[in-house]
């Protein structure tokens, strides 16, 4: 006769834990979405300025450090990098090794330090007259390579040539230049 009570605790145990899954995965779905309202994208240009002003201000972004400058950058790559890797990276020739890791290492960047975003190294970039992620990302490939291989690094005059390069390429693909800012 006991063991009649004992099926129906067993049942009325299982409900009451269906039950309170039930109201927890609704609470986690809720919590989850009000994250979400609270992370969306800036929706207007003031919103946008606000948050690249917030970003260029963090030394972290989604956890991730930021470098305030080149070296600091080349201090950071030196890090991330395993020994091997290194090696590999700098045997390769300096004209080639920006095309052969931009979807790699130069996404990483572009990503991590949050180039389309704004960060404090894409505001650093930017003041050397680099304008486009793509070439952010490339420039810092190859001063990397330069470092590693004990080259000057020339990055002022090199930052140049990216620009010039970039001006080049939009009056081929003949569309208009609408302002040049001289620095």
């Amino acid at each position: 006769m006991w063991y009649r009570w004992l099926g129906t605790i067993f049942i009325i145990m299982k409900q009451i834990f269906l039950f309170l899954l039930f109201i927890g995965l609704n609470t986690a779905v809720a919590i989850g979405q009000k994250a979400d309202e609270e992370k969306s994208p800036p929706s207007s240009k003031n919103d946008i300025e606000q948050e690249l002003k917030r970003n260029r201000r963090k030394t972290r972004i989604n956890g991730v450090y930021i470098p305030k400058d080149i070296n600091d950058a080349i201090v950071q790559l030196e890090k991330l990098s395993d020994g091997k890797s290194l090696d590999k990276f700098k045997n390769a020739q300096e004209d080639i090794v920006a095309q052969k890791l931009h979807f790699g290492l130069g996404r990483w960047m572009i990503v991590n330090w949050n180039f389309y975003g704004g960060s404090r190294f894409e505001k650093a970039m930017r003041d050397m007259g680099l304008g486009h992620p793509d070439d952010m990302a490339d420039f810092m490939i190859i001063i990397f390579h330069r470092h590693l291989n004990q080259k000057p690094l020339n990055s002022e005059e090199f930052a140049k040539e990216f620009k010039k390069k970039r001006l080049e390429e939009y009056k081929k693909k003949k569309r208009e230049v609408l302002k040049i800012i001289k620095k």
